[in-house]
């Protein structure tokens, strides 16, 4: 489903200097390979979890000296003050009247604090993931060192398929320091099937994703992914057997396999012989 409604809009609504930065992040969302850019920032060691609300909220240092803190948050609950101005600024941004510059046309949702799914934040970046039966809102965020407001880009789209998931994962999300790896920040939604959903890296590491209300996110800290690896979301269900697995860097559009709705109708991936079913989301 991400596709065309990822492209960036035009360069003259975006903060000064992040046309390209905003461009790199979304093409690499639809599998669109942008040339290859210098990582972001690159983590030394693992992070440590440290939980702060079950289910809601957890805070990662990857420094003992406590820099490089991350916070993951599902959920508008227990939000940091950064991330809590990065939603607030995604939803001034995607939001007609209040100095977006959305233009006629663009694919509108009408969305609140109470969407938020997914909150990201790892030293001067954000993400957040806003989503309701309506569509999603996806903003990538970097903070100014001083009280300027934050540069970025965001996306916007209903969706196409309504409840309907290409099986029990639908990555929505994926930015990444490089091109092809490097750490990654994923999230998404879920059918009430997946208990447990893994981010492995291929190369004998994983990373284990936050669920919370048919939403997911993650991020890796040192992780250097690469795409030759061929790193894969591997969902689990509740008596802990592997229900699916597919490649992370694969947009879904390009989904090999296909899924097909109740009726036999296909919606998702190429045609094949015979489709998966679709599977459904509920909040």
């Amino acid at each position: 489903m991400v596709n065309e409604f990822l492209d960036p809009p035009a360069e003259r609504d975006l903060p000064s200097g992040t046309a390209g930065a905003m461009r790199a992040h979304l093409l690499r969302v639809v599998g669109r390979r942008p040339a290859r850019v210098p990582a972001v920032r690159t983590a030394l060691v693992a992070a440590v979890l440290l939980v702060v609300v079950s289910g809601v909220a957890a805070v990662l240092g990857d420094r003992p000296d406590g820099s490089g803190v991350q916070v993951l948050a599902m959920g508008s609950a227990e939000l940091s003050p950064t991330l809590s101005d990065a939603a607030e600024q995604c939803l001034r941004w995607n939001t007609p009247g209040r100095g977006s510059g959305l233009e006629e046309g663009f694919p509108h949702v009408s969305l609140s604090l109470a969407d938020l799914a997914v909150a990201i934040e790892r030293d001067d970046r954000a993400l957040v993931l806003f989503m309701n039966d309506v569509g999603f809102s996806t903003c990538d965020l970097q903070f100014d060192a001083g009280d300027g407001e934050p540069s970025g880009g965001s996306a916007t789209d209903r969706w196409p398929h309504g409840e309907w998931l290409p099986g029990p994962v639908q990555r929505l999300l994926l930015t990444s320091t490089e091109a092809d790896g490097g750490d990654v920040n994923v999230s998404g939604r879920v059918s009430e099937r997946v208990e447990r959903l893994v981010l492995d890296h291929g190369d004998g590491h994983k990373t284990e994703a936050r669920l919370a209300g048919g939403a997911f996110g993650l991020m890796t800290t040192g992780g250097r992914l690469k795409a030759d690896d061929a790193p894969e979301l591997v969902s689990y269900d509740a008596g802990g057997a592997e229900i699916d697995r597919r490649p992370l860097f694969q947009a879904e559009d390009q989904l090999a396999q296909c899924y097909a709705t109740p009726d036999g109708t296909r919606i998702y991936g190429k045609p094949t012989d015979h489709c998966l079913p679709v599977e459904q989301w509920k909040r």
